[in-house]
């Protein structure tokens, strides 16, 4: 308005007459006024630079502000959640605090009755190790019996298969026997002479119409082959023992001589076969016998004339040696 006011009062003084010295005056005030102006317009673009700077900064604290109100809203319900838990902890505190007496004297009791229990548990553990040690004293002991056992029963056992060794060579020796005795009789078959093997031991029998007549002791020549067969094979075995059993029927024997009665004949008879076997060397005589039985072990029923027969007989019984297994047996 005063650059205004300044240009009309100029242009009035243009177009009337004015002095030099008033329009130089003039000119200077304007050029002040116009050096005022630009230093006001360079306030007025500062001030607005100011403005506008102190606009963004107001912008930015009342951002600020925002976050530090909201901050301030989740702390306040932080400190709410906090004081509550406080108030809910100082309850519980006070609510231990008050029954702690009680369970203090609660505790006191439990360990009491445990400290008793341990009392009890350690005196049953020692009565238990006690107990272990005399066990295993005994089990020691027992360990030391089974071992003897042990070695009784292996010993038992090697007794055993010898034993079991020997009888099996003995079965196999008295099979062996028979069937030699059987071979070599073969042509007897049939004439009263009989071959069989019982109870461990080969029984050959022979009726006594093979080999006496009649109230005789005297060995027929059809029955001394048979005997001289028999000894051959006894020859081969020198080890066997030999049992001659002379056996009678029932009826009485009537003997004018030394041979008065069945006793009597049946030794004898017994004895004659005994000494036709001896006639060959080869036969250990120290391991015959001559037996007589008479007519207690009959084998037929003496009221009919061919259970007569069948009892006047003689009976050789062959058996192994049993010197091992009786050495066997007496071992201890």
């Amino acid at each position: 308005m005063k650059k205004l006011a300044l240009f009309s009062l100029l242009a009035l003084f243009a177009t009337s007459c004015v002095s030099s010295k008033v329009y130089k005056d003039l000119q200077g005030k304007f050029a002040d006024l116009e050096a005022e102006n630009t230093s006001l317009r360079k306030g007025r673009d500062e001030a607005q630079a100011s403005t506008e700077l102190a606009q963004n900064k107001v912008e930015s604290l009342e951002a600020q502000l925002q976050s530090l109100r909201t901050e301030h809203a989740e702390q306040l319900q932080e400190l709410e959640s906090f004081q509550k838990r406080y108030r809910d902890l100082n309850k519980s505190y006070e609510y231990l605090l008050e029954n702690n007496n009680e369970l203090l004297a609660s505790n006191q009791r439990e360990n009491k009755k445990l400290v008793e229990r341990l009392n009890r548990l350690q005196k049953d553990l020692a009565a238990k190790e006690d107990s272990l040690r005399l066990e295993s004293d005994r089990l020691s002991k027992l360990d030391k019996n089974l071992k003897v056992l042990s070695d009784g029963i292996q010993d038992k056992e090697r007794r055993i298969a010898e034993l079991e060794s020997a009888m099996a060579r003995k079965d196999s020796t008295v099979e062996m026997v028979r069937q030699r005795l059987r071979d070599a009789l073969r042509n007897f078959d049939g004439k009263g002479l009989t071959v069989e093997e019982r109870d461990g031991k080969v029984y050959v029998s022979l009726e006594n119409r093979l080999l006496f007549p009649s109230a005789s002791w005297t060995v027929e020549p059809e029955g001394k082959k048979a005997l001289e067969e028999l000894a051959v094979v006894l020859a081969e075995n020198s080890d066997l023992q030999v049992m001659v059993e002379g056996h009678t029927d029932g009826d009485a024997f009537k003997g004018r001589t030394a041979v008065k009665d069945n006793w009597d004949l049946s030794v004898m008879r017994a004895t004659s076969i005994v000494k036709v076997i001896v006639a060959n060397e080869g036969v250990n005589k120290a391991n015959v016998i001559a037996a007589g039985r008479s007519e207690y072990v009959p084998v037929a029923d003496n009221d009919t004339p061919e259970g007569k027969a069948k009892n006047r007989r003689t009976e050789i019984i062959i058996t192994p040696d049993l010197g091992e297994l009786n050495n066997l047996l007496d071992l201890k």
